[in-house]
């Protein structure tokens, strides 16, 4: 007869104080706490999760590390959902629901994930929160992965809005990281599906980190050239921008290695957008597709081909935007009073 499965599982552990934080070391079986406690993965998309993608390498490496007979002594942070501290005979126990997603794993997810995968059981140092909000939870993850290596920036970026006491310069950049956000996910813009978040840009992708180190500039309360406009308004321009690249480039636009969507023309085009936004609102009072597309027609001779051969790096976005901005020089009045209200 099956043994029944108990409800809760009662665990010894130590409780301790850490500047008005209440926390909990224990240890456990890797692969039986696997089973209670969970990975709170960033779901591209989505507003939810905030964990990295698992590199199945560094799993794999981990669990050939514990089965060459290997110490795991790093301990794991642990946000128990479902659990209670309990006393008997002088001792605390922390009881935890015996029921998946019982528990978070804040940091240490590649540890544990190897350790269940190795062939050996072994048990893992665990340190717990009991009931920490999600936004805790992300505000530590952040703090302690802030340097880590192979952890995407964008990641941070797409979770910024739960962060309390913003900067005004991360204010602006949760706002260009929305702005990001939103593009890829609209079906009808230019950017739908060329932005990511949780992994590396792959040809034709932009980085989310990438879109907000050069749109957090344009936007910047009180400084960038963009800051007066709403934010319904602000991703208008940047899609009505490249849609307008697209009705006069489709050639360079439909590549699979479109420079438009590579960090150097990226970079190159959005260094030119203050000086196109100026022309196209002053030449044709708006900055819709159609006003946007006959600046671009003006300049259809535009060789956006010699950006593949620039390089990389700040200073070829630099040359690659001086380029832009000389050719709508040479064509326009720069400069020339006018203009009225924005149409997008």
């Amino acid at each position: 007869m099956a043994t029944k499965k108990a409800q809760f599982l009662e665990i010894p552990c130590i409780e301790f104080k850490q500047d008005g934080h209440i926390l909990y070391f224990f240890t456990g079986d890797a692969k039986k706490m696997w089973k209670v406690f969970a990975i709170n993965t960033k779901i591209e998309d989505r507003d939810e999760g905030y964990q990295r993608t698992l590199s199945q390498s560094r799993v794999k490496a981990i669990a050939k590390y514990v089965d060459a007979g290997n110490a795991i002594t790093q301990s794991l942070l642990i946000s128990l959902d479902h659990a209670s501290v309990i006393t008997k005979g002088g001792f605390k126990f922390l009881k935890i629901k015996n029921t998946p997603k019982a528990g978070w794993v804040i940091d240490g997810q590649h540890r544990f994930a190897g350790a269940n995968s190795a062939t050996k059981n072994i048990n893992l140092p665990f340190i717990g929160f009991v009931g920490l909000s999600i936004e805790k939870q992300i505000q530590l993850f952040i703090t302690i992965n802030q340097e880590a290596k192979g952890v995407p920036s964008s990641l941070y970026l797409d979770l910024l809005k739960n962060l309390p006491n913003k900067t005004v310069q991360e204010v602006a950049k949760e706002r260009a990281a929305d702005i990001g956000t939103e593009l890829k996910k609209d079906e009808e813009s230019s950017f739908y599906a060329k932005i990511v978040i949780t992994t590396a840009p792959k040809r034709g992708e932009i980085s989310l980190t990438n879109f907000v180190r050069k749109v957090t500039p344009l936007i910047q309360p009180g400084k960038g050239i963009l800051n007066a406009f709403t934010e319904t308004e602000q991703r208008s321009i940047f899609n009505n921008y490249y849609k307008a690249l697209k009705n006069i480039f489709p050639k360079e636009f439909n590549r699979t290695d479109s420079i438009f969507f590579q960090t150097l023309g990226f970079g190159g085009l959005i260094n030119a957008l203050p000086t196109f936004f100026s022309v196209c609102l002053r030449e044709y009072s708006g900055f819709a597709v159609e006003d946007a597309t006959k600046v671009f027609k003006k300049i259809d001779y535009f060789d956006f081909n010699t950006w593949h051969s620039k390089g990389t790096g700040s200073s070829a976005e630099i040359e690659a935007g001086n380029d832009l901005t000389t050719e709508l020089n040479s064509i326009f009045e720069v400069g020339k009073k006018g203009g009225s209200a924005l149409r997008v």
